[in-house]
């Protein structure tokens, strides 16, 4: 309003955002003795409450060096190293090695706000972003609105972990030099989670940290020893996963349960901007759509980008020059070459897999060609770098497996070419990005290769009895 003079803060880091993503970013570079302010549009106490329980996986905690977790404490209900997963015809279970620590998701943040604060970070709750604030057409601040009191801040770096309204990043001028898509229905992977409560415990019912893959059903560890949390993921609309929840119920003969409560939200399921940085700006977390291409979570993913930025960052903020896209490339290309690379290359192979019908599904994971098995009651390790590495012999009893079961009719030929077709195409979209150019000049040229790869990426499609869905 006019007359009133508007308080200038000043930061060298601004974060939008106090997630899992804008708390860790910012515990990094306070750590390396940079001022951090964090706001957050949501109450200090009602940050995380949308969901409860979610789980990380345990290695990259400790990579990420995160104070340790405590089963049994508020903020963590166990840690478990054991996962089942049940073929869809009910008759086989696998044993996968799933190395997660299950957390309550608000007590964790409150207890990460303390630490912050001791660290001298400066959080601002029920604060929410308004614009951007431009100079020479350069990112230098933004406003933001707090019981209708408007606020300026002022910072050297502002960074977008605001989840998937991404709103810094979509609110940017289409010609600043990053994507500013908005995630529509085929781009999101929309979760239903229901707490439920067996009516009888003692008596047979699934086991937490059970996965029904077919129906990308869950289900999970809850705070109530006698109960569990039983979760659906799918593309489209939330009615996508309620079909497939009925798809499975009709199915599954389960024992009787009431329903605790209930809760819904999304996840990104698409490809991330191709620059996750420009002048002044940097996105991660669920803003830059990083997120697990198997699963859909991204926490212990974005922690990952987080290191990796938070070291450029500090490089940056040294020059005492205006932070630029050229000062924040390397981000780009050291999370592009390695994670991302990876990640691009998964959910192509996605694209084959999803194409599977029932039949097929339990051929696969009864002959150990999805999830890795080993010889006895051993359970292997998982893939903890998210890369497939097999051996002459292992390719030779792969290729033998998928012969006998296209003899059989167990496979599809159809199906076999869409996977041989995807995992191609996977390959070629990983290898782009392990070339990831180093130089900015270059970066054009690098976009229209990548679209013309990621053009080539066929829709999937599941068809369950009550509905049909469409993976994109």
């Amino acid at each position: 309003m006019e007359g009133i003079e508007i308080m200038v803060e000043k930061s060298d880091v601004l974060i939008v955002g106090a997630g899992t993503a804008g708390t860790y970013i910012s515990w990094l570079l306070a750590k390396k003795g940079f001022s951090v302010i964090l706001i957050e549009k949501d109450k200090r106490e009602e940050v995380g409450k949308r969901l409860d329980v979610i789980h990380f996986e345990t290695d990259r905690v400790q990579m990420a060096g995160i104070p340790p977790f405590k089963a049994g404490t508020p903020d963590c209900i166990e840690i478990r190293n054991v996962s089942t997963v049940i073929t869809p015809d009910f008759k086989t279970e696998i044993k996968v090695r799933a190395l997660q620590t299950i957390v309550r998701l608000t007590p964790f943040l409150n207890k990460t706000y303390k630490i912050l604060e001791s660290d001298g970070i400066k959080l601002v709750f029920s604060t929410e972003f308004k614009e951007i604030i431009f100079e020479d057409n350069k990112i230098v601040g933004l406003f933001a609105e707090s019981g209708g009191n408007r606020q300026e801040y002022r910072a050297r770096l502002i960074i977008d972990a605001s989840g998937k309204p991404a709103v810094i990043r979509t609110s940017l001028p289409e010609d600043y030099g990053i994507e500013t898509f908005e995630l529509g229905p085929n781009d999101v992977m929309y979760v239903l989670l229901e707490y439920i409560k067996w009516k009888y415990p003692d008596k047979p019912h699934p086991a937490t940290d059970t996965g029904y893959n077919w129906w990308l059903l869950w289900f999970g560890p809850s705070y109530d020893p006698e109960g569990a949390i039983l979760g659906v993921g799918q593309p489209g609309s939330f009615e996508n996963a309620r079909n497939a929840r009925e798809d499975f119920l009709k199915r599954a003969n389960l024992p009787p349960y009431e329903i605790i409560k209930k809760e819904q939200g999304s996840t990104p399921y698409r490809r991330p901007p191709y620059s996750l940085v420009m002048d002044g700006f940097l996105c991660i977390g669920d803003a830059a759509a990083v997120t697990y291409p198997f699963s859909g979570h991204g926490v212990t993913a974005t922690w990952v980008l987080c290191m990796i930025a938070s070291d450029v960052i500090e490089k940056a903020l040294k020059t005492k020059e205006y932070i630029s896209r050229e000062h924040l490339w390397e981000i780009n290309v050291n999370y592009f070459r390695d994670q991302g690379a990876k990640f691009a290359g998964l959910f192509t192979q996605l694209s084959g897999v999803l194409n599977f019908n029932e039949k097929e599904w339990n051929y696969f994971l009864k002959k150990g060609l999805i999830y890795k098995t080993s010889e006895g009651d051993d359970i292997p390790e998982p893939n903890k770098e998210y890369e497939e590495e097999m051996s002459l012999s292992e390719i030779l009893k792969f290729l033998f497996k998928i012969i006998g079961g296209l003899v059989r009719r167990k496979l599809s030929l159809k199906h076999m070419k869409r996977l041989l077709q995807a995992n191609a195409l996977a390959g070629k979209i990983k290898k782009h990005y392990e070339i990831y150019p180093e130089n900015p000049k270059n970066f054009g040229k690098w976009v229209e290769k990548a679209e013309l790869l990621w053009t080539q990426k066929k829709i999937a499609v599941k068809k369950l009895s009550l509905v049909k869905i469409e993976y994109h």
